[in-house]
């Protein structure tokens, strides 16, 4: 199993939300300048932004939170380097101490609760890909206990429309994708897949700190679970025309581009990321660029060279092992074609050890089936 449930459940946490600073308009605007200066990897912008709520703030979980925010999206995947990982993991503990007496004021009950949430949820997260998943378990079950609180909150705050549209999306989801978690669905309240989706679009158009999250995992669940490609193309379209210098956003709307059969829009995107030194960007920009041979030039030969280079780049969990996934089926397409059907067979098992998108599974399950 890829992904343990509780941290599917709670990882992808919009970054923040607080009464107190809601009612603080100068500084609801220079968070807000912030996070879009974040999000297109302008960092020396955004800390300007954010040092002056830091200052204001200085006992509030919102700075720790905000310096989590700053180190992860500067260091993504954050895993990979263990000295940022463990100052990730204190500020988040930090923002953790901070947020607890929060509960004890119920005018303030709700504040606390997100920034808890929000910040077991990111740790949960973290471990998980370090293979650690008892402990990411643990911060999960903690999530879990504060996310049941704030599903009661998103009549009076849209923040948290969220963080409860993936509840209800993935309490559904994950146990369809993973047969294996049903056991343990039991102890959790239900979902509603359709609700779910319905709140992460409200989100989009709702909240004041959860859109643009709430936007990327739109775009990923349109592609990954409910094979809706246009739709996916207006998030990230949007994503990608407001931040255009976040490389994840373009990597996303990239492979959009292609799954809608855009193939001049996503080649110029791909030159963009192979460009860069992360391999996370390079995996991806030589898949997209494979299944374009393929699909779109029918160049087989062409196809089969790239799909193999990008198995020689050791994949992200986090990011792009579905990518993996979609360059073996795309060689078993091409063995099939050629009429090696045991290679065929072989190449899409080997495909189902990475493959979480609906599509990607269903190919290699249908052919194996045969």
């Amino acid at each position: 199993m890829k992904r343990l449930f509780f941290i599917l459940l709670f990882l992808f946490i919009s970054p923040i939300t607080f009464a107190q600073l809601l009612n603080d308009n100068e500084s609801k605007q220079l968070i807000i300048k912030g996070l879009d200066k974040l999000y297109n990897f302008e960092f020396k912008e955004a800390d300007v932004f954010f040092q002056k709520v830091k200052a204001k703030y200085p006992k509030h979980p919102v700075s720790p939170l905000l310096s989590a925010l700053q180190m992860q999206w500067q260091n993504l995947p954050i895993e990979k380097n263990q000295k940022i990982l463990n100052q990730y993991i204190l500020l988040l503990e930090r923002c953790q101490t901070l947020a607890e007496p929060l509960l004890n004021d119920p005018s303030r009950k709700a504040e606390g609760t997100f920034f808890l949430v929000a910040s077991h949820g990111y740790i949960a997260l973290v471990l998980n890909d370090k293979k650690e998943q008892i402990k990411a378990a643990n911060e999960a079950r903690k999530a879990y206990s504060y996310l049941k609180d704030g599903r009661k909150w998103v009549e009076k705050n849209p923040e948290f429309l969220f963080t409860s549209g993936l509840y209800n999306f993935y309490r559904i989801q994950y146990p369809e994708t993973h047969p294996i978690v049903k056991p343990i669905m039991i102890f959790l309240e239900d979902g509603n897949k359709k609700l779910g989706l319905l709140q992460l679009e409200q989100a989009i158009q709702k909240s004041v700190f959860s859109r643009i999250e709430a936007a990327y995992y739109l775009t990923g669940v349109n592609l990954k679970y409910e094979s809706n490609y246009p739709k996916a193309l207006i998030y990230s379209t949007w994503l990608h025309d407001k931040y255009p210098n976040n490389l994840l956003y373009t990597m996303r709307h990239t492979e959009t581009l292609v799954m809608n059969g855009k193939y001049e829009e996503a080649t110029l995107l791909i030159q963009i990321l192979k460009k860069t030194n992360e391999r996370e960007y390079i995996l991806a920009a030589n898949l997209f660029e494979g299944q374009i041979a393929e699909k779109g030039k029918k160049n087989d030969k062409q196809a089969l060279d790239i799909y193999n280079i990008v198995l020689k780049i050791q994949p992200s969990d986090r990011y792009t092992s579905d990518y993996y996934a979609m360059a073996y089926a795309g060689l078993a397409r091409i063995a099939h074609r050629a009429g090696n059907t045991l290679r065929a067979n072989e190449l899409y098992n080997k495909c189902l050890d990475y493959a979480e998108y609906n599509s990607t599974k269903n190919e290699a399950k249908n052919y194996l089936d045969k």
